[in-house]
Formats: structure tokens, C-alpha cells, sequence
């Protein structure tokens, strides 16, 4: 259920606009060319999610569903069927009951769904601290029979752990909105299980840029980044009646955002991809038509964000290691009652007390 702004019919109304740039919402301005579609219902094989924007037409759609499968036979799990209320931001969500044949619904704040836990945030964060525990759970039951086991070399268990590890952490990562927090979480466990699958301690100071490339594998955020842009280029292609193309192309025709920051849309993220991967924005949906063309283009990008990623951490890294030894070179203030000196007055001031008492 999606609990926002009321409005007359059931279900949520998207505003799209398939023809002009994906990125210039100024096109959904625009009377000609521009549809309005309700989306209900969303189906996959025998499961069934009903949006609504109040309680009314969400029990309005629980009738019909429940009146419809009666037709044929067929009865609502109860058990199974769950609420999950997203409130506007800023406020609280009052209370409610759907009821099916009399009886009450559940309301929860996150669900799990074909691998993904949806959550009242409207956020990734539940969904990746789940994917972290799986992958977790998945390297956990393949440490002894694969990650330490001596009879099989490197390249079989690198083999073994994107196949399986780092495929289970990164489910559905091409259509998530992950923040930054959600990227360091993410680029601490691949470095963690990169570095126990290699055997590398912290003790032999090995960087990050050499387990990757130990590891023959990439970051975190670069695999992520070659995933959004094949999924966006696959919608892209996609038939102009498809739901998922509308509804990338979409924009709510009701309602307005709150007064500060609002949150990154999925939209924001994706429009930052193609700059991070030296793609053009404006050319960019022409390219991704063509689709061995638009697979270069993937790897290509992929492999220049990578690359300046790994020149950027490194420049890092030496302007840190050059900060270590410029206190010594620029310090001014000394003491005059010990030839030690000091950055700061204040490294003088707690100085004197404990070590040149007067």
C-alpha cells in the first residue's frame, strides 16, 4: 500500500512521456505526447501486490480481488498477506483495518519479496543489511569445504565466490537507491571476504587496490554502476506499452516534496551513472538501442570508472601519508623550556602542565 496524497480513482496515477530526454523533466510539461495510466495491480506467477493511496480504495481492490478469485475456485492466504503503509514524510500514519472475509490483515513495517525487503523508509537500507546477511550465510557454508580448502587453488575459489557470494550480496543492486553509508557497508564486506579468501592479514599493510587486483575483481560500486546501466539500457529497449518503462519515463502528477533535501530518487542515481563512466548524458538512451553497441559502451565505462577510482584512492593515500610528515616539518611553537615543538598553541598550552612544570 502506498498511503500519500488521497485522489478520486484507486490504485496510483504515473505521468510519462516516452519521447525526449529521460533527465529533462520539462517534458511531461507537454500536452501532446503525454499519458496518464493507474497502476492497480502488480502480478507475478501466483503473488498479487494492490497500490492504493487511502484505505478506502485499498479495501475497495481487496474486494475485487477476493469477489474475482472466488470465480474461479480460488482463495486469499490470509496468513500471507501482509500491509505495508508508506506514510508522507514528516507524519504519522493513523490507524486502519483491511479486512478479507472478516478478517484483519497484518500490518508490517518490511516484507520480503522475490529476494527483496521492502520497508516504510522507502529506502535500501533493510534490504541491504538482508543481503549482507545472506551473503554472509552463503560464504559461511562454503568456508571449509571451498575457501580453506587447500587442494583447490585461487582461481577456482574466486570462481566460487562471485558465483555465489558476491551474486547473493548484489540481488536486484541495479534497481536500488544506495546511499553512501549503503556503499561503505557493501565495499567492507567484499574486502573482508576478499581478504580471508586470499589470506591476507592486516599485518602485511596490503591496500585496497591490491586485494582487488589480487582478487582479479573490481569494486563494489563499479559492479553496481555496470549493472544499472545494462538494466537501464534493457528498459530502454523495452516496448512502449511495457510497465517498467512507463514507469521509469514516469513522474507522480499530484503532490509536492517537503521543504528541505529531499531523498535521492533512483532517477538522481542514475542520472550521476553515465557521468561517472565518461558516458554522454544526452546521447546516451540512442546508444543504449543498440545493444552490442551499448554493451562496449558498458565495459568501457565500467572500466574508466574503475581505473579512476583506484589513480583517486591512491592520490589519496599519499597525500595522507605526506600529511604524517609535514607536522614535524612545519611546526612553529616551541617551548621554551624543552627544544620540543608543536602545530598548534594549544599542543603548547597542555604541554607545560605534564612535562615542564614551572
Amino acid at each position: 500500500m502506498l498511503y500519500e496524497i488521497p485522489q478520486n480513482n484507486p490504485g496510483v496515477n504515473i505521468k510519462y512521456r516516452l519521447i525526449g530526454s529521460l533527465f529533462n523533466l520539462s517534458r511531461l510539461r507537454s500536452k501532446n505526447l503525454t499519458h496518464i495510466t493507474t497502476v492497480t495491480q502488480l502480478q507475478y506467477a501466483d503473488n498479487n501486490a494492490a497500490h492504493a493511496h487511502t484505505t478506502n480504495h485499498l479495501q475497495q481492490s481487496v474486494n475485487n480481488f477476493h469477489a474475482a478469485y472466488s470465480r474461479f475456485g480460488l482463495t486469499v492466504n490470509t496468513a500471507k498477506t501482509k500491509i505495508l503503509a508508506q506514510p508522507p514524510s514528516r507524519s504519522a500514519l493513523p490507524d486502519f483495518l483491511i479486512l478479507i472475509v472478516g478478517k484483519d490483515i497484518d500490518r508490517v513495517e518490511h516484507f520480503p519479496y522475490l529476494g527483496s525487503l521492502f520497508s516504510v523508509q522507502c529506502t535500501s537500507a533493510k534490504d541491504v543489511e538482508n543481503r549482507l546477511t545472506a551473503a554472509h550465510a552463503a560464504f559461511g557454508r562454503l568456508t571449509s569445504r571451498v575457501f580453506l580448502n587447500k587442494d583447490l587453488n585461487y582461481t577456482t575459489k574466486l570462481m566460487v565466490y562471485h558465483a555465489v557470494v558476491a551474486s547473493t550480496l548484489l540481488y536486484g543492486c541495479e534497481t536500488c537507491t544506495l546511499y553512501r553509508r549503503d556503499l561503505k557497508k557493501l565495499e567492507q564486506f567484499h574486502g573482508r571476504k576478499l581478504r580471508q579468501l586470499l589470506q591476507i592479514n592486516w599485518e602485511d599493510h596490503v591496500t585496497k587496490n591490491a586485494v582487488l587486483e589480487r582478487g582479479r575483481t573490481r569494486s563494489i560500486e563499479a559492479i553496481i554502476i555496470s549493472h544499472r546501466l545494462r538494466w537501464s539500457g534493457h528498459v530502454v529497449r523495452m516496448d512502449e506499452t511495457r510497465l517498467p518503462r512507463e514507469i521509469l519515463f514516469r513522474e507522480l502528477p499530484t503532490g509536492k516534496r517537503p521543504h528541505g533535501r529531499p531523498l535521492e530518487r533512483y532517477k538522481n542515481q542514475l542520472k550521476q551513472t553515465p557521468q561517472k563512466t565518461n558516458i554522454d548524458v544526452k546521447t546516451w538512451e540512442t546508444i543504449a538501442r543498440d545493444h552490442p553497441l551499448w554493451r562496449r559502451t558498458i565495459h568501457q565505462g565500467s572500466d574508466h570508472f574503475h581505473r579512476m577510482r583506484r589513480e583517486e584512492a591512491e592520490e589519496k593515500r599519499q597525500r595522507r601519508k605526506a600529511r604524517a610528515v609535514l607536522p614535524h616539518a612545519l611546526a612553529t611553537i616551541f617551548c621554551d623550556q624543552c627544544p620540543r615543538l608543536f602545530w598548534a598553541r594549544i599542543g603548547l598550552i597542555s604541554h607545560k602542565p605534564a612535562f615542564c612544570p614551572s
